[in-house]
């Protein structure tokens, strides 16, 4: 049974991800990006296994360690310094681990959480929780930059494949990947706001009711999203931010990615649970 066991992996991820390739445990591929702070050479694993857990870079560097003391005075997390924190424990979702590995985790992590969200409550306690119980069980990760995009502004995520994509193929490849054509990142994990020309996408403000018969679905960006003349973002109150030509093309994936996604899933529920014409007119702005 154990054997069996060993095999088992479990992946953890947050529910506003979406996925742009199947998750795997072999990040053997050269497009993968590991997480290296110190430029010296660092060797990585490339497969999950029992023992070596994975995880994507978060920017938070060993912020986590403030709240060691939650872990007890004989937990080994007490041991585990600045640049070991940074090298292994730097981590978020996708979260990848064995069976056996990820039960030891999640046991410690449910009991640290309350702990941890005591001493700060506020957003990311949950993830400085699972860095700590990592930490007290003993099972460092290896630290994936390329399993992720969220901001488009941010470090230690993939967005070095969506830069790569050719301009006249940015929105195609949003909205059909092609992992045999180009590398994508695993996940988008939409937390933030995205928005290309007129069209804008936030997960607070998508209706409650997209998902039924009446309703349109969501406006996507035109045909030429990656014009000059759509160089700019709209924010609440109607003012039009510029973009500069790698943000432009940054928010144009994800915007034409995210927008596709809740379409297509709007409509699977329309095809499969309407029993009259559905609604297929895309006309929903999310800042009008």
């Amino acid at each position: 049974m154990k054997n069996v066991e060993e095999k088992a992996f479990v992946f953890i991820i947050d529910p506003d991800m979406v996925l742009m390739r199947n998750l795997t445990t072999d990040f053997s591929d050269a497009s993968v990006k590991f997480w290296s702070p110190f430029h010296n050479g660092i060797e990585r694993k490339n497969t999950v296994e029992h023992g070596r857990p994975f995880g994507q870079t978060y920017g938070f560097s060993d912020k986590w360690r403030k709240f060691v003391d939650q872990a007890g005075p004989n937990s080994p997390a007490l041991e585990v310094d600045e640049r070991e924190a940074q090298l292994h424990y730097q981590v978020g979702p996708p979260y990848i681990a064995s069976a056996l590995d990820m039960h030891k985790i999640v046991a410690r992590w449910a009991e640290l959480v309350p702990k941890v969200h005591a001493a700060f409550p506020q957003l990311l306690s949950e993830m400085y929780a699972y860095c700590l119980a990592a930490a007290d069980v003993e099972l460092p990760h290896e630290v994936v930059d390329s399993m992720m995009i969220s901001a488009t502004d941010a470090y230690g995520e993939g967005w070095d494949m969506i830069d790569a994509i050719p301009d006249d193929e940015v929105c195609s490849t949003a909205t059909a990947p092609n992992k045999s054509k180009l590398p994508l990142p695993t996940v988008i994990h939409h937390c933030q706001s995205y928005g290309v020309g007129n069209v804008h996408f936030s997960k607070y403000l998508i209706p409650s009711d997209i998902f039924s018969c009446d309703k349109p679905l969501l406006v996507e960006p035109g045909d030429d999203p990656m014009s000059p003349d759509n160089a700019f973002m709209m924010k609440l109150g109607g003012e039009r931010a510029a973009l500069k030509p790698t943000m432009h093309k940054r928010n144009v994936f994800t915007t034409c990615a995210l927008t596709s996604i809740v379409n297509e899933a709007s409509l699977f529920f329309k095809l499969h649970h309407c029993k009259q014409d559905v609604n297929r007119v895309r006309s929903i702005l999310l800042l009008d």
